[in-house]
């Protein structure tokens, strides 16, 4: 049991470290649960004996991806070495591979910090993390930290704040920081506009917030856009959008797509 532990944590901080880089840094994941699609870990340019050649040169960034070639084969002490190393070697990056995979392995003390070090050194993403990583923790500096990074401008921040506002029932934050994540960018805020929007009964706004985020490749956007057409008797268009929503692995549209196509004589 030990084993499939750490093996399914491992893919979890795979998750994590490349979801991060579809949003110029690691694109989210919540440690309070949102689920998002994420895409896989790029393979290292170089092959393996080239990054060891390098690594054994002195190259902190060799040792970085041997560290993340050890996360991609699911070897926790290769991982745990080579980023070890690079760190030493000056890679501020290596810092926040760490914490993340201390956290998952449950040494909560080494995983804050590294993520402390990823923070003080400006590692894009880091300051979002290590706020979610505190209020994970129940520390009530947590959310400080949080509000920090949205202010600097971390997109993933401000939705993070979105999503807690929504978990405490504040409407009113919830969409002030929803709004503040779409203008930058993070198609999850332009999600959470559409879903509010729909809830004040609003249809028209809702389509345009579910199409921006449907266009950001939202795969839940894609399928609230599917139910909102059918809904307004556009079939092509829900047809459309669930068949999207579908490919991109929403399972509930391809069930609504199959009745569509039925029902529809």
């Amino acid at each position: 049991m030990q084993g499939w532990a750490i093996y399914l944590g491992l893919l979890l901080v795979i998750a994590l470290w490349a979801g991060r880089q579809w949003l110029m840094r690691r694109q989210v994941r919540q440690l309070t649960g949102e689920v998002t699609a994420e895409p896989p870990v790029p393979t290292p340019d170089r092959p393996e004996p080239v990054l060891r050649a390098a690594a054994a040169q002195g190259e902190a960034r060799a040792m970085l991806e041997l560290g993340d070639l050890g996360l991609l084969k699911r070897d926790a002490p290769q991982a745990l070495s080579w980023w070890t190393k690079a760190l030493e070697a000056g890679d501020d990056l290596a810092a926040y591979r760490l914490a993340d995979l201390h956290r998952v392995l449950g040494d909560t003390e080494k995983a804050s910090l590294h993520f402390r070090r990823a923070v003080e050194a400006g590692v894009p993403g880091a300051a979002n993390d290590y706020a979610m990583f505190l209020i994970g923790q129940g520390d009530d500096a947590g959310h400080g930290q949080l509000l920090r990074a949205a202010e600097e401008g971390d997109a993933l921040a401000m939705y993070n704040l979105a999503y807690l506002a929504a978990e405490r029932g504040d409407p009113t934050e919830n969409e002030r920081w929803s709004r503040a994540s779409a203008e930058a960018g993070h198609p999850g805020g332009a999600f959470s506009l559409g879903l509010l929007a729909y809830e004040r009964g609003d249809l028209e706004a809702a389509e345009t917030w579910y199409r921006k985020a449907a266009g950001a490749q939202y795969a839940d956007a894609m399928f609230n856009l599917g139910n909102l057409l059918r809904e307004r008797g556009d079939r092509d268009g829900a047809e459309h959008w669930y068949g999207r929503a579908a490919a991109a692995g929403v399972a509930e549209a391809a069930e609504n797509l199959a009745i569509l196509r039925r029902t529809s004589g």
